[in-house]
């Protein structure tokens, strides 16, 4: 018998949206045969979304855009999880999206997908264990071939293409003059340090942050949110684990991370914190482009707070300084 779950109309206020029991009607235009037997609503201001359970109780998660800008990140997401062909899934020991069927509705697209395993987990509650999970989950995706990806079209960008990215950052950043000049040196200083770019990119996920791992039983068995799936830095996908949250667990995961993917480029963990300290950058600029005083005054004080954290301090080193000394992660 159908069941439709708690909260079954939107859940937010104000709209009248498509309900989980709408949604999977649709759904059997996306997937041939579908039978959808209950439902749950998991919408958002952005989406409507159902996650559904079919004649066999497996779970689908059904989704439809509300706006034109939703409907383009949408797309993209969708572009990438077709990418995920099923050579580069039997390489990878955890779950990736997979799609079942997409329907147009209107201007917008409805897709339907596997509902991934797992509960995203807390920082305060990696274990040794999990983060050795980590490590190696990340390692496997720097280690899928680049031809593989490419054939998909999937963006690609080069070692050059990554400094230029950055240094454009921080030429932006600078003319604002609103960055402690300390700061800015070491941002350029590491522009400057070509020993620093020279790397030979990989597939990263792209926007990799500790809620895109799904975990069960302290291993990593899915990994979500593909949209921006390329070939690029794999410093990119290590730049969250150089904020101070992943302080008491970023070693072991970087540890297990050198251990799966040996050919790892010495210099990965410093790009990986020049990224990390980038975004503050970006935050500033996004601020300043729409005008938010509040998001620029937000961005100046957390840029101020970082120049304070790593000034003077060898462990925070970008560049030259930590060259001439041991590797972090050497006993």
């Amino acid at each position: 018998m159908w069941q439709e779950g708690r909260a079954g109309l939107r859940a937010y206020p104000g709209a009248m949206g498509h309900t989980a029991l709408m949604l999977s009607a649709l759904a059997t235009s996306a997937v041939p045969g579908f039978q959808a037997v209950s439902a749950q609503t998991l919408s958002s201001a952005e989406k409507d979304v159902a996650l559904v359970y079919d004649v066999n109780q497996a779970p689908w998660l059904v989704e439809l855009p509300t706006s034109a800008q939703a409907e383009a990140a949408h797309a993209e997401n969708l572009r990438a999880i077709r990418s995920l062909s099923e050579g580069l899934r039997s390489r990878l020991s955890f779950r990736v999206p997979r799609l079942a069927g997409v329907t147009e509705v209107g201007s917008f697209t409805l897709s339907v997908c596997e509902y991934l395993p797992g509960q995203a987990s807390a920082s305060h509650k990696v274990s040794p264990i999990l983060a050795a999970s980590i490590g190696t989950a990340l390692a496997q995706i720097h280690l899928l071939p680049t031809s593989s990806v490419q054939d998909f079209d999937r963006p690609a960008e080069s070692a050059l293409d990554s400094l230029r990215e950055c240094a454009g950052i921080v030429d932006r950043v600078a003319a604002t003059g609103l960055i402690p000049q300390a700061l800015l040196r070491r941002w350029e200083t590491a522009c400057e340090d070509k020993t620093l770019w020279q790397f030979d990119s990989t597939v990263i996920h792209g926007l990799m942050q500790l809620g895109r791992l799904l975990v069960d039983n302290d291993t990593v068995v899915a990994i979500d949110q593909w949209r921006d799936f390329r070939v690029g830095d794999p410093a990119k996908d290590l730049a969250w684990l150089t904020t101070p949250a992943t302080s008491a667990f970023h070693t072991a995961v970087l540890t297990s991370y050198r251990s799966a993917r040996s050919g790892a480029d010495r210099w990965v963990l410093q790009r990986a914190r020049f990224y990390a300290e980038l975004d503050v950058a970006k935050w500033l600029l996004h601020g300043i482009d729409t005008h938010n005083e509040t998001i620029t005054e937000d961005a100046t004080a957390m840029l101020s707070a970082l120049h304070d954290r790593v000034s003077g301090d060898m462990d925070q080193a970008l560049t030259q300084p930590i060259s001439q000394a041991k590797h972090p992660l050497e006993g």
